[in-house]
Formats: structure tokens, sequence, C-alpha cells
């Protein structure tokens, strides 16, 4: 609709201009060609006239210029908006015959976003030598702005039908109220229960629960749950969660680890942990140090006291639990008393190099369900997936068929550690190799839980099973179970309520919704700077899962803000030793592709950097 924009100060420096605003595609708009930023003489010319009018009818807020065809100009300047402190403005054409078929009452909206988001954008990137840029330097940040620019632009045209369409349904309502107001009722209270009666009965129940519609037949309610796909909100959710066309998903980005990390510092690691000052130890200690390294020292307890302490030290201050760090230094000792070095190794190095070897046998505890020696979550669908496959759907690349049990996940863990972000990332790593995976909405207990996992399953393009509020979890999962194995699902994401170790009921539903399925992983989510407190949620978690018999414990874990830890990577330590349960994957940011598998090498080298 729009021409073109342009920002200009009021001395007359043109700061920004655009074209091309109506190619219908944002990518095509951000690119559309190197001549975007540039004004023709036409637009030159229609400006200047615009300037012509606004010095002489300042009041008006648009403009007939008379060009070919007829353009209509409008502007927004700094004086108008409080949030803009640049002595600026900006100015729009379109042409006239636009405005006669089109509404244009949103233009008021997009040219005061620009304005801020210029103002903001300009103070970023300008210096304290600003007015030195060149025409290139300021062009080649013009275009940076660009993809702002169009967005915006987009945006700016649903905010304006919506706002309309709210303003004139508001007006309608009020001229009804109006004409009716006489003959009716004052509003009468919402009765909550049947009869007025006290208790809530599962008619009640069914009235009050908005996630579905009243025809609603079936536990598949995508449409009763429908969101359009120009509703703002879903536009927002993809712009926070969808990553671009060109970012690399974290899962493939390459581990580069230095081989050459340094040992430590150059004392003579002989373990008295008391330096290698000459003055204090004499050339005596020094000889026999020397010659401990040459011939092979047999290590004594009182070799390992002073570096083990150190690597104690090491681990706690990287978040590991400290009983966790005595337990494993104290392993440590065990397995290298008596044991006879080898030549030209100091005390210290072969110490770190015995607990290296400790730590990386803990992170791989090979906990793989089905004899397996990892949790590799791909590879065990794709091998359930062709297990329930006949040899001719093998040859023939099929990867729907409907009938068999899908893979089943069940994400559990405390309140807000990012349960429903963590599993739609999972969705994502799966669906972009090749799986076809279902959301199931088992989290029945908290407000608002189904309509956050519509939001993901939406910008997935996945399916989601729900049933709704106040249902048995455990009965929604396995409804959900059913209509994926019918619809040929081949894996199904259980989303559960978010719950505190010590809330018996809930840990209980817990239990029961895992026993009834079986599913073919559990895994526990949490923060990756979570304290000891982590260890007692694994605790109670275990034991909540294992009640009744059935002796089903944790599968995995999944650490998130694991890109806030720093080389406080403890946590990732302590949560694997507790349970004997691997650290599957780690977030690494909001995005969806922000998700990637724990280096175990990249751990160590973090613990004792």
């Amino acid at each position: 609709m729009i021409d073109s924009v342009t920002i200009f100060s009021k001395t007359g420096l043109i700061l920004y201009h655009y074209s091309h605003l109506n190619s219908g595609n944002a990518n095509d708009n951000a690119n559309a060609n190197d001549n975007a930023n540039t004004l023709t003489s036409t637009q030159t010319n229609a400006i200047n006239q615009f300037i012509s009018q606004h010095l002489t009818s300042p009041s008006e807020k648009n403009y007939n210029i008379p060009t070919t065809p007829e353009s209509i100009a409008e502007y927004e300047s700094s004086d108008s908006n409080v949030n803009v402190s640049d002595d600026s403005m900006v100015v729009i054409l379109y042409p006239k015959v636009i405005s006669q078929h089109a509404d244009m009452s949103w233009t008021g909206y997009y040219m005061s976003e620009l304005l801020k988001k210029y103002c903001v954008f300009s103070n970023r990137t300008s210096n304290s030598e600003d007015e030195k840029k060149d025409d290139a330097t300021r062009e080649a940040g013009n275009q940076l702005f660009n993809a702002t620019n169009v967005a915006l632009y987009e945006k700016s045209q649903i905010v304006g039908k919506h706002t309309k369409s709210a303003s004139a349904k508001n007006k309608n309502t009020t001229t009804t109220t109006k004409a009716s107001k006489a003959g009716k009722k004052g509003k009468e209270g919402r009765v909550w229960h049947d009869g007025g009666e006290q208790e809530v009965t599962s008619k009640t129940m069914a009235k009050l629960d908005r996630s579905k519609n009243a025809n609603a037949s079936t536990g598949n309610m995508e449409d009763a749950m429908d969101i359009p796909d120009s509703s703002p909100a879903l536009m927002e959710a993809r712009a926070a969660y969808l990553p671009t066309a060109d970012e690399v998903p974290s899962w493939q980005e390459e581990e580069r680890l230095d081989d050459n990390a340094e040992e430590g510092d150059d004392s003579d690691g002989s373990g008295s942990g008391s330096g290698s000052s000459s003055t204090s130890t004499g050339w005596g200690s020094s000889l026999k140090g020397m010659m401990d390294q040459v011939s092979g020292k047999v290590l004594t307890s009182s070799d390992l006291d002073g570096p083990l302490q150190e690597m104690e030290k090491i681990l706690t201050g990287k978040n590991v639990a400290r009983d966790i760090a005595q337990e494993i230094c104290q392993k440590v000792r065990e397995k290298m008393v008596g044991k006879k070095m080898a030549s030209f190794t100091r005390v210290k190095t072969a110490v770190r190099q015995a607990l290296e070897g400790a730590i990386e046998k803990i992170l791989k505890p090979g906990k793989g369900r089905g004899g397996s020696d990892d949790v590799d979550i791909l590879r065990d669908v794709v091998t359930k997936r062709e297990r329930g496959m006949g040899m001719g759907a093998m040859m023939f690349g099929a990867k729907k068929q409907a009938g068999k049990k899908p893979y089943v996940i069940v994400m559990v863990g405390i309140n807000g550690v990012g349960k429903s972000t963590s599993l739609a990332k999972i969705a994502y790593y799966l669906k972009s190799n090749g799986c076809n995976p279902l959301l199931a909405a088992c989290d029945t207990f908290r407000s608002g839980a189904v309509e956050q996992l519509n939001v993901h399953a939406k910008c997935l393009k996945v399916p989601l099973y729900h049933k709704g509020y106040a249902k048995d979890p455990a009965a929604v999962a396995k409804s959900a179970i059913d209509h994926a194995s019918h619809e040929g699902n081949d894996v199904v994401l259980v989303d559960t309520a978010g719950r505190m170790q010590n809330n018996v009921p809930l840990m209980k539903a817990l239990s029961n919704l895992v026993v009834q399925n079986n599913p073919d992983l559990v895994l526990f989510v949490c923060e990756a700077l979570v304290g000891n407190d982590g260890m007692d949620q694994l605790d109670m978690f275990n034991k909540a899962l294992m009640s009744g018999g059935h002796g089903r414990k944790i599968d995995g874990i999944v650490l998130t803000k694991f890109d806030t830890v720093s080389d406080k990577v403890g946590a990732a330590l302590t949560m694997t030793h507790v349970t004997g349960a691997p650290v599957v994957f780690c977030g690494t940011g909001q995005k969806y592709n922000h998700l990637k598998k724990l280096s175990v090498q990249s751990v160590i080298k973090s613990l004792f950097s």
C-alpha cells in the first residue's frame, strides 16, 4: 500500500529511506534490491512538495501531492511522540486512490512505532563522532534496519485491522445496549454451582471448561483452540521460538575442545600441596621429586592428600555438591593407593587424569533402555518405528503407519523449570529429523497450560491432543497414545503438571500416569543452576516413580538454561551421579533449535578450567 517511507531530521538531513514495501514477503522485502534505500527523483520531488505544504499548513496531518499518479503524504514527528528524543520526522507516501478504497487508519501506529524503533537503533549504532559518519557508513547501517521496518510494516496492518474490528464491535455493542437498556434487567451474577449448591459437579465443570467447544465430541480438539495465523500472539511466539532459515541448530554445532589445555600449575606435584619454593624444600626434596618422576613412584595415601583436596575444592567451586565431590575423590584415592605411576609423571597429573576418567564414567552411565549403551532419543524412536513397520513400508520409506504403538516420552519436574518449552524443543528436534510427533497436554491442573502447549503446537505445526482441565492425566495420556497409534504418529511427548517434590497427591498422580502408560522414556527437567536442592528433587521423584513396587526410575535428564552457567557445570555431574541417568539434552536458549546433547569432554574441560 505504501510506496515509500522516509525519516529525516528537521534540519533536512535524510536519515533513512525505504521503498518496495509491497512485494508481499518479509524476506523479499528486506532484501528487495540494492536501491531500496535510495530515493528516486519522483520521491525527492514529492518530499520537497510535502515540506513546502507543511511549512505553510503545519496543523494538517496529510497532504495531497500533485505527482503522477497523485499521492498522499502523511507524517509523524518527534514533537508528538514522547518516547522519541531525537528531533526527527517520518513521512510516508502512497497513491491517493488507495486511500479511497482501503482503510489506512493503521498508518499512524506504523509511523509512531517506526520512529521509536529507529531512534533506539540509531542510538545503539552511533558513537561519539556520529555526525562525522560518511554516506556509505550510514547507508550500510540503514540496510540493517530494513528487516525491522518490513516486519513492523506488516505487523501494523494486522494491529490496525484488529483495532478497527474491536472498535466497531464495541460501538455496535454500545448502541445495542443503549437501545435495549430500558427493557432489560441488570447484570445477573454468575451461578458457579448447580442449583446454588456448593458441590462442584461434572456437569458444572464441563460448563466452566473454556478449553473446548460445546459441540466438540472427540479428544482431538485442534479446531476448538484454533489460533488464526494472523493472530499477533501467534506471530510473536513464532518470532520468539522459531529459528531463522540460515540458523544452525545447536545439536549440529561441532564441539571444539582444546586438546592442548594446560595441566595446571608448574609445581612438582609431590602431593604436599605446600608449593614448589626451593627455599622451603631444599635441593634434596627437589631431587627426590625428580627421581620419583623418572623411576615411577608407588603412591601412598599421604601422597594424594594435597592433590585430592585441591581437586575437591575445584569441583565444589563448579557447582558440584560437596558430598558428591568428596565421594568421587575418595573413590579415586582408593583406586590410586598402591599404584605405581608411569615414568616422568607428576602426582597431580596422575590424580587429575584419574579424576577425569571417573567423571567421564559418571557422565556416561550407559542407561539406555533395551540394552543400549546410552540414551539416544532419535535412534530409539526410529528403531521402534521400524520394528512396527512391514518390510514393504521400510523399503518405500513410509514414515506413518497406523495401528503401531508410538514411542512415548514423559516430561516431569518441579514448577517453572521449562518443561513445556523443552518438550517443544525435543519435538522440533525429532520433526527436523523425519519423525512425526504428537504433543499430549496432560497438565490438567495449571490454568493456561493447555493453551501454552497449543501455541507451541501451532508454531511447530504438529498435532496437539488434549481434553481440557480437571481430567485424570493418566487417562488423557492413554487416550493420546491410542490416538497417535490410530493416526500414525511415531512419537508422543507428554507434558505433565509441575509439582514440588513434597506434594504427595501430585506425586502419586505422576506415579499413576507412569504405571498405567509405561512410557519408553521418563525425562526429568531441571535448571542447570540448581544447587543441592536438585538432589532432593531427584530423590523424591525417583521414589514417587518407584512407589507401588514397579521399580521404574527416571531414565534421563534435561538441563535448561545451560547457556547461563558459564563453567559452573557441576549440576550435570551431581544429577547423573545421584540417579545414574544421563543428561540427554541441554537447553542453550529460547528458540527451538537451542538444544544440544551434553558434551562430556566439554564438561570435563569446564570443571578443570
